[in-house]
């Protein structure tokens, strides 16, 4: 019984520190990432968007990239297919412009997360010290007791 028990709590222990596995990327999500990757670089090329901008959207794209699991490969060749199909048809001004748009809005999303985020740290450290000042302000009872050369003091 006893060995059952260790076994079970080491299983358990074990289960815990299993990293969650990412879900496969949908074969959609490898056109729309590599479409907007590949028209990023052929705005700069253009003049239609600074590299602040591209490169800020290429580093969207590579956030996009980390929360699925997905084939290099794959993702190589939809850049190529991108690549291609951005040859044949030339990104406009007015496409470049939207995606600096989206970028710009993707920007001012992640700060407003951030300032949420540290609002949310900055209220909680507020509260943790509002209970230490009503814990410290609380009367206390000191009880002291004397044992041959040594004074003995709790505060209750």
């Amino acid at each position: 019984m006893k060995k059952l028990i260790i076994t079970a709590v080491c299983a358990l222990v074990l289960s815990g520190c299993v990293a969650p596995q990412k879900q496969a990327m949908p074969l959609s999500y490898y056109d729309d990432i590599s479409y907007r990757d590949v028209s990023a670089e052929q705005c700069v090329t253009l003049n239609f968007m600074n590299y602040q901008t591209a490169a800020a959207a290429k580093n969207f794209n590579l956030q996009e990239l980390s929360r699925w699991s997905y084939d290099p490969t794959l993702y190589q060749n939809a850049l190529a297919q991108s690549a291609k199909r951005l040859d044949a048809k030339p990104l406009q001004k007015k496409d470049c412009d939207n995606l600096a748009i989206s970028v710009a809005q993707r920007q001012l999303q992640d700060q407003q997360n951030y300032q949420q985020q540290q609002l949310a740290v900055q209220q909680q450290q507020a509260m943790s010290q509002s209970m230490m000042a009503m814990e410290n302000a609380r009367p206390k009872t000191t009880y002291c007791h004397r044992e041959r050369n040594q004074t003995v003091c709790n505060s209750y």
